[in-house]
């Protein structure tokens, strides 16, 4: 009998030595690096500058605003369709929203068109996205990108798609 319950007290120990060491082995640190040096690529930046030039003093300028945070499906996240209604939403971003800066409500979503939005896969994306905000009710306005913007034409197309709510005018 003493040498059965000397092997339980070695069977102990061994497993309180194992549970010490996994509890204090090291993990590894998660490395984070910025995605880039900066928030806006320089077509983006040019263009939020001349935006700060056209806007009214009512808005505030919000850049790459993920569109999540934004629209929200009627659905419960308990319904079946939750998932599968947010997920084209999820992940992605609009290049600017316009907002009030009395209670920043959302006024405009800019999306920027450079030579990507030309391709298949991105005019399908841009469609989606279209259509999103359409369906909640916030205006889009899509703004091809150019060496050089004219600020009272920019400030021309803002004003009249916030005025219509986005609606198509002839």
């Amino acid at each position: 009998m003493p040498t059965a319950l000397f092997f339980l007290i070695l069977a102990i120990l061994a497993l309180a030595g194992i549970l010490v060491i996994l509890i204090l082995r090291k993990k590894p640190a998660r490395v984070y690096k910025p995605k880039g040096q900066y928030l806006l690529s320089s077509g983006e930046r040019a263009f939020f500058n001349a935006l700060t030039q056209s806007i009214s003093p009512g808005l505030y300028i919000c850049p790459k605003v993920r569109i999540a945070d934004l629209i929200e499906t009627h659905l419960s996240p308990t319904d079946p369709n939750y998932w599968k209604t947010l997920a084209p939403i999820n992940q992605k971003h609009v290049d600017f929203i316009l907002v009030s800066r009395s209670d920043f409500a959302p006024k405009l979503a800019i999306e920027l068109d450079g030579g990507s939005h030309q391709d298949r896969e991105r005019a399908n994306r841009d469609a989606l996205i279209d259509s999103v905000f359409r369906s909640a009710g916030i205006p889009m306005l899509h703004i091809p990108v150019k060496g050089y913007y004219q600020y009272a034409d920019l400030r021309r197309q803002i004003e009249q798609r916030i005025a219509t709510n986005g609606k198509q005018t002839a």
